[in-house]
């Protein structure tokens, strides 16, 4: 469902790219896709730099963006020929403090993220055009704090990537982007479809914000897409920048450990659109999505991708005869008040010293998402998001500084319930989370976060977590 968008949530996303703006480059010279709107890479890679980006700091250790920086030249040097190399290692420790499945237990996991993209233009081989790779390695994933917990949406959905419950290295996307005249952009490959659409300035990014998958993205998304199957789609940006238009077709099915080759002509496919209004509203931005999904998938009903429902109820949902599935979510973002001295543009969106967008906005805003799905064919049939957060520590000068506070309401379909009644399920669950994400220097950042969640499973008592998210960009 998740429209393929890499915009959408960065509100800018593309640049004006037209035939008139090739025409106004000297015709030996290519057009690079990340000089001229370097936002679309921070979307598709959902990060807010990228070695060579328009926001990037060189110095010593303690001022520059990456740790090992240039390389001795390396970087640089493959810069220059179109190559843009991003990795980072994530790093978990956790505990179950008190309620859920079990506590007490020190739960210790993490993950890695390897990312290139080769940019054509800059390569000097055709204009607006790259490539796309994203490697990952997890480890110790079955020791993460999601089995103590025990509640229906994961409570670190980091920990659920690339495959759910197994170490492993994959090559979970590739893929092919090709911007067109008069604002258009076609992706097409192996895509996290479900992390490039529905996205949010201030709850959308496991790396950076909440852990809790209800605050990561819409858990409703698993009943339409699994990560990074095969697809394609096409974005559309006005040409003021307020509105933003992405549709998507995907298979089905998929993961991050196949090729999907194998799948993708079987018939069973995901159709979605994403339509986003960004404005701003006196002097503070703010972005306005709706999205609409179908999928073919049938004729079993209740079916969800298993990194959105760890309970007990996995392998144990009764065959019903639903042929097909469809839903409908919204989702907004909005400033409140942003920090008055940074010059921003026309939307309100910072500027770095060169004009060009740079980190998202020094300042304070809000957050919501909900969505719906006929209860007859989906675990989640109400799914419903809400919270504030923020952008730097103003009074104590920490820009590279963020904070969230969020709440997650799931409604489980009634139908299933009374299908499921030997487990005696509630009809919701209920999650809580604070995060303090504090950068230590600008290329190691410590996030600490907090957690309430409150299972389905009527036995169970509210879980309290305590824990800590080490990230280090390379």
């Amino acid at each position: 469902m998740k429209s393929l968008v890499a915009a959408l949530c960065l509100p800018l996303m593309l640049p004006h790219l037209s035939l008139a703006a090739e025409k106004r480059t000297a015709p030996q010279q290519k057009i690079s896709i990340f000089t001229v709107s370097p936002e679309l890479l921070y979307g598709l890679w959902r990060v807010d730099r990228f070695y060579g980006g328009p926001n990037m700091q060189r110095g010593p250790v303690t001022q520059r963006s990456f740790l090992l920086g240039n390389l001795g030249g390396i970087r640089d040097e493959w810069a220059d020929k179109g190559f843009i190399f991003n990795t980072n290692i994530t790093q978990f420790l956790n505990s179950n403090v008190k309620g859920g499945s079990r506590h007490g237990i020190l739960r210790y996991d993490g993950s890695s993220d390897y990312l290139m993209a080769w940019d054509s233009g800059k390569a000097g081989v055709w204009s607006v055009g790259a490539v796309i790779l994203h490697g990952e390695t997890s480890w110790r994933a079955r020791h993460s704090i999601n089995p103590d917990v025990g509640s229906l949406l994961p409570a670190n959905f980091d920990a659920t990537m690339p495959v759910l419950n197994q170490s492993e290295t994959t090559l979970s996307e590739a893929y092919f982007l090709q911007a067109l005249p008069y604002n258009f952009i076609v992706l097409a490959g192996k895509i996290n479809f479900a992390g490039l659409a529905d996205q949010n300035v201030f709850a959308n990014n496991e790396n950076s914000q909440f852990d809790y998958t209800g605050l990561v993205n819409n858990p409703s998304l698993g009943a339409f897409i699994p990560y990074t199957p095969l697809g394609a789609g096409l974005v559309w940006v006005s040409g003021d920048k307020h509105h933003t238009v992405a549709l998507v077709a995907a298979d089905k099915d998929g993961a991050a450990n196949k090729t999907g080759f194998n799948t993708v002509f079987n018939g069973q496919s995901t159709y979605g659109g994403q339509y986003q209004y960004t404005t701003s509203f006196k002097g503070n931005p703010g972005n306005y999505r709706i999205l609409a999904g179908y999928t073919t998938k049938g004729p079993v009903s209740f079916s969800i991708d298993r990194r959105h429902l760890l309970a007990e109820i996995i392998g144990l949902v009764p065959v019903e005869h639903k042929s097909n599935n469809y839903g409908v979510m919204a989702n907004f973002d909005q400033y409140l008040w942003t920090f008055s001295s940074q010059e921003t543009d026309k939307l309100g969106k910072p500027l770095a010293a060169n004009g060009r967008i740079a980190l998202p906005p020094l300042g304070i805003g809000v957050f919501a998402r909900a969505s719906w799905a006929p209860d007859d064919r989906n675990v989640i049939d109400q799914f419903y998001s809400a919270g504030i957060g923020g952008y730097g520590l103003w009074f104590a000068n920490r820009p590279l500084d963020n904070w969230g506070i969020g709440y997650a309401y799931t409604h489980i379909s009634n139908k299933l319930r009374k299908l499921l009644r030997p487990i005696r399920l509630k009809n919701n669950e209920h999650g809580t989370e604070v995060f303090y994400n504090y950068a230590i220097i600008p290329s190691v950042k410590l996030t600490l976060n907090g957690q309430a969640i409150r299972s389905p499973v009527e036995r169970r008592k509210t879980a309290y977590t305590a824990g800590g998210r080490l990230r280090v960009m390379l």
